[in-house]
């Protein structure tokens, strides 16, 4: 085997297994060797020991009934942070990944990354930063998702912190009120089920995977939207993309439109707030992509591609964003702006490409994924086909604008990058899956008003962006709901937000927190993940020593532990570091760092 940034090189009939065989297909299986780009520091690499650690990774595996003190579900960034923090207290930690890779949405493509306020990533999301700081010698803290990889592998380094890959949870034993282990399998070996034992439970992955197969209450989707009486779910609405007027032109657009994956036909448009409940958790593909020609993989159409190409001709014909702009924008730092793709330039000539204003790739996941396990990497290979056909037709298809047609034709995917699955991220980036049921649940006015919390472990201070949850055709229309993105201050995480309101008492949650759906759209980025994923760790390691149980009683031991780790000590001390007109753009007062109220800005 080939070891290249992170990711092993492996055979034609493992890929295929992975991708699905329309993707293989499409990529192309036979396999080429290749050397990894040459990084902006080369010795960074080494200095890292980037390759060993792969290495590592490669050969890690998790015994039958074997017992730890902390079992974390999930190789995230939160679950990162959990598990060195617990390693950190001296506790012996198994940390499973859904891929092969460690770092979440970070190491599979999110390589541009939001911030929110940079004084607000403290302890170990600002460790994160300073490391990508050492690595390029930069402080644009935007990364190669190989590179974001290997950082986090570096804080995995431990005798006390063993690795499991491409792991699918199965089922949690409950008794007496608390987890006592868990069963999986691997891709790699869907008939062997592994049993683990552990004292303590993290539920670090993007799905809610731990919480659903532990019996613990979820939310999903938007069916709560309403529920909490937020002044700012009052601005979303449904957002017009074209209207056709001739009746067999709709008709057939109907048909049309029916065969992708993530849009629904409706007879009309006129009950939003009804519709808006029946909404999913976006999701996209974060693509790491180059125009360098000696590091890249062209995109290819796959056997669905003429399925979707008469809707997507539809769109691209009468969609009103085309109408209004005619040229890429190139902002200062080489990021590109056109109404499909947002472009943000990385190091080592590559780029995170994103979905931008149209939104027309960030889709919606499907119910199924979340209730049926066993039927997701089927959803994924669908989706990923979708995506990587389209493409290929925004690249090739004479009715796409030359403006997009044009910024995107010299790009593919990154050769060096996601090598096991020819440059194709392992996961896709879920903006959001289940939230737990919590003993507190944050809402809109928590993050915006009643900013300080008496148990809180960790700060917030991403916008509140909520991405569109519906994808509707209706007698001609064709419509996404309208997002909404308001500016946040810089806010207080409760810990009871991440502990069940009822379930095991040796859980905690580091991503799907207890949250409304409004506010959990500020909760949900990777830095912020950090800060809970290490609060998490914390309290995990707290219970195991004790053999004891999630609450609030614990949180003057966790602020101790973070605050000795140079970690989270209330967002008063994050205002100690800025000057007065930070002060006021991050909501507080200028002279006193109090909190103001912070009222509904829209975020530019």
């Amino acid at each position: 085997m080939l070891f290249i940034g992170g990711n092993t090189l492996v055979g034609t009939e493992s890929m295929a297994s992975r991708l699905g065989s329309k993707i293989a297909l499409a990529l192309g299986l036979s396999a080429v060797l290749f050397s990894s780009a040459v990084a902006t520091a080369e010795s960074s690499w080494d200095s890292f020991n980037c390759t060993a650690l792969n290495q590592k990774v490669a050969q890690s595996s998790v015994a039958n009934n074997s017992s730890y003190d902390v079992v974390i579900y999930g190789g995230s960034p939160a679950g990162v942070a959990a598990a060195r923090s617990a390693a950190k207290l001296g506790k012996s930690v198994l940390l499973l990944s859904e891929s092969g890779l460690f770092g979440g949405s970070i190491s599979n493509g999110v390589s541009a990354t939001d911030l929110g306020s940079l004084e607000a990533n403290v302890g170990l999301a600002k460790t994160y930063l300073e490391d990508l700081k050492r690595f390029y010698h930069t402080t644009d803290y935007r990364t190669e998702p190989k590179v974001a990889e290997c950082i986090f592998l570096n804080w995995l380094n431990s005798d006390k912190v063993t690795l499991g890959t491409y792991t699918n949870l199965e089922s949690a034993t409950v008794s007496s009120g608390k987890i006592s282990d868990v069963t999986f399998h691997t891709s790699q070996a869907p008939d062997q089920e592994v049993t683990v034992q552990a004292k303590a439970f993290v539920d670090a992955s993007y799905a809610g995977d731990l919480m659903f197969v532990s019996g613990v209450k979820t939310r999903l989707g938007m069916a709560d939207y309403y529920s909490y009486g937020e002044t700012l779910t009052k601005s979303r609405s449904y957002n017009l993309q074209f209207k056709l007027t001739d009746p067999a032109e709709i008709a057939q657009a109907e048909i049309d439109f029916a065969k992708l994956p993530h849009v629904s036909i409706r007879e009309n448009l006129r009950n939003y707030r009804a519709d808006v409940k029946t909404g999913m958790p976006s999701f996209t593909y974060r693509l790491c992509v180059t125009d360098d020609v000696q590091n890249k993989l062209a995109f290819a159409k796959t056997s669905d591609y003429e399925t979707y190409a008469p809707a997507w001709r539809t769109y691209m014909k009468n969609y009103v964003g085309f109408k209004i702009q005619k040229e890429v924008r190139t902002l200062s730092n080489g990021t590109k702006l056109t109404q499909l793709w947002r472009l943000a330039k990385l190091p080592n000539d590559k780029y995170d490409l994103n979905a931008y204003y149209s939104s027309f790739t960030n889709l919606t996941m499907s119910r199924e994924y979340f209730t049926n396990l066993g039927s997701r990497q089927a959803i994924l290979d669908e989706y990923s086909s979708y995506l990587q056909s389209f493409l290929y037709f925004v690249q090739n298809d004479p009715s796409v604008p030359v403006m997009e047609r044009e910024t995107l034709k010299n790009f593919g995917l990154c050769a060096d990058e996601f090598t096991s699955t020819n440059g194709w991220p392992q996961q896709p980036y879920l903006r959001e899956g289940r939230r737990l049921v919590g003993k507190t649940t944050i809402t809109a006015r928590d993050i915006l008003i009643n900013r300080i919390k008496n148990d809180s472990v960790a700060a917030g201070s991403y916008a509140l962006d909520s991405k569109p949850t519906l994808f509707v055709f209706a007698n001609g229309t064709y419509a996404r709901d309208r997002g909404v993105m308001y500016r946040a201050p810089i806010y207080e995480i409760h810990f009871s937000s991440m502990i069940p309101k009822q379930g095991p008492k040796n859980l905690v949650v580091a991503v799907g927190i207890s949250a409304s759906p409004a506010a959990y759209a500020s909760i949900r980025m990777e830095p912020q993940y950090i800060e809970l994923g290490q609060a998490a760790g914390i309290a995990a390691g707290l219970v195991a020593k004790q053999d004891g149980s999630m609450s609030s009683s614990l949180v003057p031991a966790i602020r101790r532990e973070l605050s000795a780790a140079k970690g989270f000590r209330g967002i008063d001390d994050i205002c100690g570091q800025l000057n007065p007109s930070l002060r006021n753009y991050w909501g507080f007062k200028s002279n006193t760092c109090k909190p103001r109220p912070f009222g509904l800005i829209i975020s530019k």
